[in-house]
């Protein structure tokens, strides 16, 4: 009896060491893994009812913009449209930076609809992949 008290408390031991090692392993491979602060992955959500084009104006349409500036598709370095400073209108510089976006989306956004380029338009295909990448986002499933 006393033999297996020995061996089971060194197998113990092994099992509690070989714990240590792997958790310490794990949490110092994290410090290795890209971090994304709270602004970065504080998506905006927008409620948009209707398509956008150039000329409108509305809080769609700063909630578009901080989309556009938080996917990476800045409007402009500063002033307005820059990030926290999104305007309610949809200008050039809006209509820009929503071409660069549908072109590297093109797949989802402008392909199922036979465009090859961005038209800088707001419509539904471009709606349904944002709720895609927000629903993505907030770790929902389809």
């Amino acid at each position: 009896m006393t033999n297996y008290l020995k061996l089971k408390s060194l197998y113990s031991i092994r099992t509690y060491a070989t714990v240590l090692i792997i958790s310490a392993l794990f949490f110092g491979m994290i410090a290795f893994l890209p971090v994304k602060t709270g602004a970065a992955t504080n998506i905006p959500l927008c409620e948009i009812t209707r398509s956008l084009k150039s000329g409108d104006s509305g809080e769609d349409i700063r909630c578009l913009q901080r989309f556009l500036n938080w996917s990476g598709y800045t409007l402009a370095a500063t002033g307005p449209g820059s990030v926290g400073s999104e305007s309610a209108y949809f200008g050039p510089l809006t209509a820009n930076a929503l071409i660069k976006w549908q072109n590297a989306n093109a797949f989802q956004v402008l392909t199922p609809i036979g465009l090859t380029a961005g038209t800088g338009f707001w419509g539904p295909m471009s709606f349904n992949w944002y709720v895609s990448i927000v629903r993505n986002q907030l770790g929902l499933t389809s």
